[in-house]
């Protein structure tokens, strides 16, 4: 780690309001690595500020917190999910996600290493509203979340 990366700033300064001074609702992070929900926790408190993310290490354990947690206010406003994990991986968790009423309105963005393009179009056809492939790049990230791009690539210019 370099010294600069561990400073905490504080985010750009937004337009509006943050998605949790809007919605008071927490982002989930499905990703198996633990390096990974790192960069990705940093990534985003430095996009939107202080916000609660719960992180999963499979599609399982996603599942679980939302049976327990079916109200509106509990749910999560974002799903980030990785492709490929050891338990219930991206696809499964999609399609579960997609055949249950409770969970369609939750927006998932896939978050993957994967560069397969049959994987990332199944995903896409699943019901993921895009595609991110890791690393990350912060000015994509926003775009996608903005909707401004379906499914940012790797060679895309910045």
């Amino acid at each position: 780690m370099h010294g600069h990366d561990d400073d905490h700033t504080k985010p750009p300064a937004a337009s509006g309001a943050t998605p949790w001074e809007i919605t008071r609702r927490p982002i989930a992070l499905v990703d198996d690595s633990i390096d990974d929900q790192w960069m990705l926790r940093r990534q985003l408190g430095f996009l939107f500020g202080e916000m609660p993310i719960i992180t999963f290490h499979s599609g399982s354990g996603l599942f679980a917190y939302l049976r327990d947690h079916k109200n509106a206010a509990q749910k999560p406003w974002l799903i980030l999910l990785d492709m490929d994990m050891t338990d219930v991986d991206g696809l499964p968790t999609l399609e579960m996600l997609g055949t249950c009423r409770d969970y369609a309105d939750i927006p998932v963005l896939v978050i993957s290493a994967t560069e397969d393009r049959d994987d990332i179009e199944k995903a896409l056809a699943h019901g993921a509203r895009g595609f991110m492939p890791k690393p990350l790049k912060r000015g994509d990230f926003v775009e996608l979340l903005n909707g401004r791009e379906a499914r940012p690539l790797r060679d895309s210019p910045n």
